[in-house]
């Protein structure tokens, strides 16, 4: 894995909590390399937008608001209902198996660590038919900033039977090719889902 990668997923995990200041000369001892390819990685991750530089010092991970969170899911509920309308009118019988394969083992890893990423495997399946790269693109960008936010909520987690409930839901209409049914469901499960994120980020402020 490299340096890049480790510092991604460790990101994304919540092992490395927004806010957090990346100094490029302890990143640069920890892992045994010169400042220049720590300088680069923490360049390609604030191109990302899962960092900021700090000139002189290294970078520091994003760490968003209640009302910049909030747009980030606003921006998503629009591009994700947008491309599973699309993507609901024009699916095969080899993608609709796929989504399904990959909604079961998101069934499984419900819960357990690492589950955003089954998580976003499920929702992407079902947006792939759109065939629209740059717009699943964005929306990669937007869940990456969103699940280094909930990391630090296990909570989310934990609360896993309504979310498995729209999940089932949401492909049921998607493979019957309902596109408004599909993208009003959608809707609703990514609201829901900042609403909670948003309590516990404005709770932990107080």
């Amino acid at each position: 894995m490299t340096l890049i990668e480790t510092l991604r997923r460790d990101i994304l995990a919540g092992t490395i909590p927004p806010g957090s200041l990346l100094m490029q000369t302890e990143l640069a001892a920890r892992f045994g390399v010169s400042r220049i390819p720590v300088r680069d990685a923490l360049q390609a991750l604030a191109a990302e937008r899962l960092v900021t530089v700090v000139p002189g010092k290294g970078a520091r991970v994003i760490r968003l608001g209640p009302q910049e969170l909030a747009e980030v899911y606003d921006l998503r509920i629009l591009l994700e209902c947008d491309l599973i309308h699309r993507a609901a009118r024009r699916t095969t019988e080899a993608q609709r198996d796929e989504a399904a394969h990959v909604l079961a083992r998101s069934d499984l890893e419900a819960g357990r660590p690492g589950w955003e990423a089954g998580d976003r495997a499920f929702h992407m399946s079902l947006y792939a038919p759109a065939e629209r790269p740059r717009q699943i693109a964005l929306v990669h960008e937007l869940r990456d900033t969103a699940a280094l936010h909930l990391a630090q909520y296990q909570v989310l987690a934990e609360n896993t039977s309504r979310w498995l409930d729209d999940h089932h839901q949401i492909f049921n209409a998607w493979q019957a090719g309902q596109a408004a049914s599909a993208a009003a469901l959608l809707a609703a499960h990514l609201t829901a889902a900042r609403d909670h994120l948003l309590q516990l980020v404005t709770a932990q402020m107080r």
